[in-house]
């Protein structure tokens, strides 16, 4: 590889890459899916390199330059396609989590979930179509995340979630 831009790289869908042979001082950023052991990320990956994981990966995906890499193995390189393989990668990794972040005892996986798109900005009707719910329901999970934690507004949940650990 000889990217120059960036580097993104889905670990998944039974595709396998050796990230001792990225070039070194391009950024990279890497999914894996949330099941991996978290000891197994590689410890070279620091720096601009970032590393998170994500529930439900469909597919393993390699981007490089204006080139995307899929399954099969099979290159795209039409601009509109890879333009619409980075805005997903993208969208999945606004949702992902630190692959550094603790475990988080007494939170269901849809309250971690949610705690980290609203973290990320996302709104309660994006949070909701995202994972297949109501807004209603969204804001039902934020009040018992924030009674749990004992805050009084949702920017205080935040804050009080990201010195527990949770986001």
């Amino acid at each position: 590889m000889r990217a120059q831009a960036e580097i993104v790289v889905c670990m998944s869908g039974g595709m396998e890459v050796d990230l001792r042979f990225l070039p070194r001082g391009t950024p990279v950023r890497v999914l894996y899916p949330d099941d991996v052991d978290r000891a197994s990320v590689p410890d070279f990956l620091r720096g601009h390199d970032q590393v998170r994981v994500c529930a439900g990966l469909p597919t393993g995906l390699v981007l490089c330059d204006g080139t995307a890499v899929v399954p099969g193995p099979a290159t795209v390189t039409a601009p509109e396609t890879v333009a619409l393989l980075k805005a997903w990668f993208d969208h999945l990794w606004a949702g992902a989590m630190s692959a550094d972040a603790r475990a988080v005892e007494g939170l269901t996986e849809q309250e971690r979930t949610i705690l980290r798109l609203l973290a990320g900005g996302v709104t309660d009707d994006a949070a909701a179509a995202r994972i297949g719910t109501s807004a209603r329901s969204v804001r039902r999970v934020m009040a018992g995340v924030m009674g749990r934690l004992g805050a009084r507004s949702r920017f205080q949940a935040g804050q009080l979630a990201a010195r527990r650990g949770w986001l």
